[in-house]
């Protein structure tokens, strides 16, 4: 992690926020609100401009983790026409929900430059399981390009596995692929492909693009990826127990060091490195190993499939969150705002590709986050206001104050440990 690094890391996490207070700005401006001061930072100000003619503050504060819209009349009660407090609650409610618009806006955007510049894959056949019944001649083959299963088609944001998984064992399956028949691509359906359970345990290479010239034989001569596959399946698992052991290394791969000598590669390094994944008897799939064959959305296809990429996020994110009171979701798997830039410091790093997709994934984060009926929040917010519509009768301002203080403590307390979690206790 260096220190540009960190830098771009800042100025990510703050233009999110500040593109979720633009949102509440915006609708405020709309709907006729009184505006304080739209700040961009919190602590002493750097730099502020006043204008004459409605009084707005626009300000630059020098701690870059935040940002705030403060309106007239917002946490208390106020005389004044203008104030938020004052305004009909259906209008307060769009003013509150405009930042997550506006995040959601920003992530479908940025899911749309991704989606151009990255675009997607599609899975390209390189291996077959053990003893496998659609390795048959006529039904798949090896270099064929999965594009659709039962008419359903391979997306950024739907995966081979995630239709396959809906399948039950035994099923036939109609699989579309692009083929080299004489040196020509061919659109094939391939009809009686069967979802069947694997009876033997086998290992498989899932990052395949790490392999190249990273891996070595006996002889000092690099692998090929199909030659790698080939030989870690040959591998076979023994058992320990009731389960089998990890994946170990049988003297059949090296690694070149930086003076130019090599060595055998430590086997849980080695699997770290490829993905190197256990299949065990009674896991059922098509049995296929692939690498991804990389596709091309065109612009305005990338604006339209950026919409269901992002639901696709969403439904991830979500997923995540209910994992928390599930247990799913682990401790580590969380973190405060030093571990979130840390993490987008270190995506930078790896490559522009990653940064890209790390924009709309944290869009929509911040989006759902802020949606949360937790106090404090604009979810939490959007409650008080929806019973004020309801009862014709607001929530006293002081006990709906310090309903949102004790929950903006608790955040900021579970914020920091999680940071201390992260970094000290892991």
């Amino acid at each position: 992690m260096t220190f540009i690094s960190i830098i771009i890391a800042l100025i990510v996490l703050l233009v999110l926020i500040t593109v979720h207070e633009f949102g509440h700005y915006v609708a405020g401006k709309i709907f006729g609100f009184k505006i304080n001061e739209f700040s961009i930072g919190f602590g002493p100000k750097l730099y502020q401009k006043v204008n004459k003619k409605t009084g707005e503050v626009f300000s630059v504060r020098w701690l870059p983790l935040g940002g705030y819209c403060a309106f007239e009349g917002e946490d208390e009660d106020n005389p004044s026409k203008d104030a938020f407090n004052n305004k009909a609650p259906w209008r307060r409610l769009i003013v509150l929900v405009s930042g997550v618009l506006f995040n959601f806006i920003f992530g479908i955007i940025t899911a749309a430059i991704f989606l151009m510049v990255n675009g997607y894959g599609q899975p390209c056949i390189s291996v077959f399981s053990p003893n496998n019944p659609n390795a048959e001649t006529g039904k798949l083959q090896k270099g064929d390009i999965i594009t659709h299963i039962n008419g359903k088609s391979i997306e950024v944001y739907r995966s081979m596995t995630d239709i396959t998984n809906k399948i039950k064992a035994g099923e036939d399956i109609t699989i579309r692929v692009k083929r080299s028949v004489n040196g020509k691509t061919e659109i094939v359906d391939v009809e009686g492909v069967e979802k069947f359970t694997n009876a033997y345990a086998y290992f498989y290479v899932a990052n395949t693009y790490a392999v190249e010239n990273a891996v070595y034989h006996a002889d000092k001569t690099a692998y090929s990826v199909d030659e790698f596959q080939d030989a870690v399946m040959s591998v076979v698992p023994i058992m320990s127990g009731d389960t089998y052991k990890d994946f170990r290394n049988d003297g059949l791969f090296y690694k070149k060091n930086a003076d130019g000598t090599f060595s055998l590669y430590d086997a849980k390094e080695l699997s770290n490195l490829a993905g190197i994944t256990l299949v065990e008897p009674g896991a059922t799939s098509i049995g296929i190993v692939f690498y991804n064959a990389h596709a091309r959305y065109g612009f305005f296809e990338s604006i339209f499939k950026a919409f269901p990429f992002c639901f696709y996020i969403c439904g991830l994110i979500l997923s995540a969150l209910g994992g928390i009171f599930t247990g799913s979701t682990a401790l580590s798997e969380l973190g405060g705002t030093v571990t979130a830039i840390s993490q987008i410091a270190e995506i930078t790093r790896i490559s522009f590709s990653s940064f890209l997709l790390m924009l709309p994934m944290l869009a929509m984060n911040l989006a759902l986050f802020n949606i949360l009926p937790i106090p404090a929040l604009d979810g939490a917010h959007c409650v008080f206001v929806l019973i004020e519509w309801i009862f014709r009768k607001p929530v006293p301002r002081k006990i709906e104050n310090w309903i949102n203080n004790i929950g903006l403590i608790v955040l900021l307390g579970l914020v920091v440990f999680l940071d201390v979690y992260h970094f000290f206790i892991l």
